[in-house]
């Protein structure tokens, strides 16, 4: 059974995931040392790609940086989530992109619900985010189709 290289990146992905997952759950913080490489080998991840991201997801990531930095700037997450957030934009396509910070921001906001009505936090309660994200990119890297299919903009893209 051969093994392709897009299948190699995203069990990559998946192990970075994990270890972002754990570490940001202990300490509320996501290292440099898993976002900068991740973010550096997107452009040569996938088949085919010459070294180069698609328009789309440049733009989306953009876009998500713009948006995810704001809330870093208001103290609602930290600079780690912003390149999470940024490496799942840059190397999903945009609307499994879209449909997985969706996903991180819902499984936040659940867990949040929970543990308030449990009276294990407080509404100004800070939550680590990393693990959110780092489970929906698991989910985009793993299911793209899948969850891609959730996002409101896959029209956009078929």
């Amino acid at each position: 059974m051969a093994v392709d290289a897009l299948t190699i990146v995203r069990a990559v992905y998946v192990a970075a995931y994990a270890a972002i997952f754990v570490i940001d759950l202990r300490s509320r913080r996501i290292p440099n040392v898993f976002t900068y490489p991740l973010l550096a080998i997107v452009p040569v991840a996938r088949p085919g790609s010459l070294g180069l991201v698609p328009l789309d997801q440049v733009l989306t990531a953009s876009a998500v940086a713009a948006l995810f930095f704001f809330f870093s700037f208001r103290g609602w997450m930290g600079m780690g989530d912003v390149k999470l957030a940024v490496l799942i934009a840059l190397a999903e396509p945009p609307p499994v992109a879209i449909a997985a910070l969706w996903l991180a921001f819902a499984g936040g906001a659940v867990s949040g619900v929970i543990l308030i009505a449990a009276r294990r936090a407080g509404p100004r309660t800070a939550l680590p985010f990393g693990p959110f994200l780092a489970l929906a990119g698991t989910a985009a890297a793993l299911t793209p189709e899948l969850v891609g299919a959730y996002s409101p903009f896959a029209v956009l893209w078929r």
